[in-house]
């Protein structure tokens, strides 16, 4: 080869080289860019087939994502190598290029694909696809169709080829990868916005404010499995409840979703606190999924004359701030397993009257469990130390316990879903 045919080479490699990096951050589609630089590869290579095979990391296997050349479909479906398999296989190993000028002489080549395509392997440039020291996979050209060997030029510049291909199919993942965080980042808002149509937006109200109710509900992710509802049962009898489903996250939140509905419905054919337990629970059970369950209190209250008949299943007992005690108490009375455990497990009621200043919390172990950078829960006995005093209004008992929560923790993210539901009796 003379000087001049020699120059013009190398002004051909470059060109190539320029025309791969144009082609890199011309796509962020992963398989149209291992097929376009592919395609530049084999023809600078002057080659009759090449293939990209990335490192599976669950599998620990090679697996072809781009064959060209004449039997390229037959090499996709069949190309699963271990490392250490076949020419691709040591060069994963490895994390070094290698010329083979005649695979019948190399015992590394696997020659299973040859035998089932009727293709004829009879030389290859195999080079690693390298992120730093990490090996994501092996590009391969196959075959010079002038029937010479691969040379040490046609590495290094193949080799150059791969560094620009590893950069870029890493890059394209980043792509794919943050493209489908925001994907599931806005299917957790809507899941968010639906879960909380689930809750009451408004709260019910007596004429004269004969009773005043708040309820506040802030899940540790985006959805939850904590719940609160007021339910209107008649004209004078309405339906409290919080609950804590087991687990956190989608399948804490369907939970949630589908128990708020049963309890709208049978609230209202069986309105006892008892009756009703034992029928969420029979339900529960039924159609229970992977050992889910959910502690839960509901209590009957009676906004003519401030009775409340209270059942609780397996949840924080609730702190009752008794005005003319001046102290606060918690009902430990009435208190079954969490719904959804045992098909015939039995729940109680109690009874208790409620005298003008008083007022109950019901809230979730994400407020008493709530950490802080050293550990430290926040603690029931601190909760009840807030509680533990007249209140104007459920509303500001409730922001102050979240606010004095979030000073504890402070820099800490939180662990659980926080929900607080407080009524006043006036």
């Amino acid at each position: 080869m003379t000087q001049i045919e020699l120059l013009q080479k190398k002004i051909d490699e470059l060109t190539s080289l320029i025309d791969v990096a144009a082609i890199i951050s011309s796509t962020l589609d992963l398989e149209e860019l291992m097929n376009l630089v592919m395609e530049k590869a084999q023809s600078v290579m002057n080659a009759e087939a090449s293939s990209v095979m990335l490192l599976n990391e669950a599998t620990g296997e090679l697996e072809c994502e781009i064959a060209l050349g004449q039997v390229q479909e037959e090499v996709k479906k069949q190309i699963h190598l271990k490392l250490g398999q076949g020419i691709a296989g040591w060069v994963a190993q490895h994390g070094e290029a290698i010329i083979v000028p005649d695979v019948d002489r190399d015992s590394r080549f696997f020659s299973e694909v040859d035998n089932s395509t009727g293709f004829k392997t009879r030389s290859i440039l195999a080079a690693p696809l390298k992120i730093k020291d990490r090996v994501i996979g092996v590009a391969e050209v196959i075959n010079r169709r002038d029937a010479q060997p691969f040379t040490e030029d046609n590495l290094a510049i193949f080799t150059t080829f791969c560094r620009q291909v590893a950069l870029a199919i890493e890059n394209a993942r980043m792509h794919r990868y943050m493209l489908e965080q925001q994907r599931l980042q806005q299917q957790l808002e809507s899941a968010h916005r639906i879960q909380q149509s689930f809750m009451p937006q408004t709260y019910p109200h007596a004429i004269g404010d004969q009773f005043l109710l708040y309820a506040k509900n802030i899940p540790a992710a985006s959805v939850g499995g904590d719940l609160f509802d007021f339910i209107p049962i008649n004209d004078h009898h309405l339906g409290l409840v919080i609950g804590d489903v087991s687990g956190k996250g989608i399948p804490a939140a369907l939970y949630m979703a589908r128990l708020i509905s049963d309890l709208r419905y049978y609230c209202l054919i069986m309105p006892q606190p008892r009756e009703l337990m034992h029928k969420i629970n029979s339900v529960l059970a039924e159609r229970s999924h992977q050992g889910m369950f959910v502690s839960l209190i509901f209590m009957l209250f009676n906004t003519r004359n401030g009775e409340l008949i209270i059942s609780n299943a397996g949840h924080l007992p609730p702190l009752w701030y008794r005005k003319y005690l001046n102290r606060c108490v918690a009902i430990n009375g009435a208190t079954g397993i969490p719904l959804g455990i045992l098909p015939q497990a039995q729940f109680e009621e109690e009874k208790i009257q409620l005298h003008p200043g008083d007022h109950i919390l019901l809230y979730t172990d994400g407020v008493t469990e709530a950490r802080n950078v050293r550990g430290k829960m926040f603690s029931a006995q601190r909760l009840m130390e807030i509680v533990d005093q007249p209140w104007s209004h459920p509303k500001h008992l409730i922001d102050t316990v979240i606010g004095q929560v979030n000073k504890h923790c402070r820099r800490t993210q939180p662990h659980d879903d926080i929900t607080l539901l407080a009524v006043k009796w006036q």
